[in-house]
């Protein structure tokens, strides 16, 4: 898998914003390549207040295919994204949700955010990019993919744990993000 990789969990030390977005574009690329065979995906983006969360997840969903802009959705909690998947015109589902603002984790319920919403009638598969997942109490369900950000001296360190077989394919398939900026780690 490449050097301080392992099946599941690795480390990443990103120089830059451009090496967070490099990061970002790759695990979108394995999110396409995986969310073709699961109908959901979730992916907790945690970490420190300005620690690049925002900026991973628009390297994400721009590496899905998406063309909008991608911000924060700290005010509108929920930004709902659609993307086809390459090859199949299958859809896939994305929700850039930030839980920043939750003050109780039952708050989910009135968002519609639970481990069992249906996806769009229009998209069979899902992908949720979760910033503040810790504080949704465990309501989402287990991440396939937890992602840690935190500052370091000069950039950033990311730390990817994964918790299911699709959170550990998505893993394989971000071994090699090829950014000047973004460096393997220890773990």
């Amino acid at each position: 898998m490449g050097q301080g990789a392992s099946a599941r969990r690795v480390c990443f030390r990103a120089a830059s914003a451009a090496g967070l977005a490099a990061l970002g574009r790759a695990l979108g690329e394995a999110l396409t390549a995986v969310s073709g065979s699961h109908a959901s995906l979730l992916v907790a983006l945690d970490g420190e207040l300005g620690a690049g969360k925002t900026t991973l997840a628009a390297g994400a969903v721009a590496a899905m295919g998406v063309e909008a802009t991608v911000a924060s959705p700290t005010y509108g909690l929920v930004h709902p994204y659609r993307a086809e998947l390459p090859g199949t015109g299958e859809a896939v589902e994305i929700l850039h949700v930030d839980l920043y603002r939750l003050k109780l984790s039952s708050e989910l319920d009135e968002l519609g955010l639970c481990s069992d919403i249906p996806t769009a009638a229009a998209a069979t598969r899902r992908v949720l990019l979760v910033e503040w997942c810790e504080r949704a109490g465990g309501r989402l369900g287990t991440a396939d993919l937890a992602v840690l950000l935190k500052h370091a001296k000069g950039g950033r360190r990311v730390e990817l744990q994964a918790h299911s077989g699709a959170g550990a394919e998505l893993l394989r398939r971000m071994a090699n993000p090829g950014h000047h900026h973004l460096h393997f780690a220890a773990v």
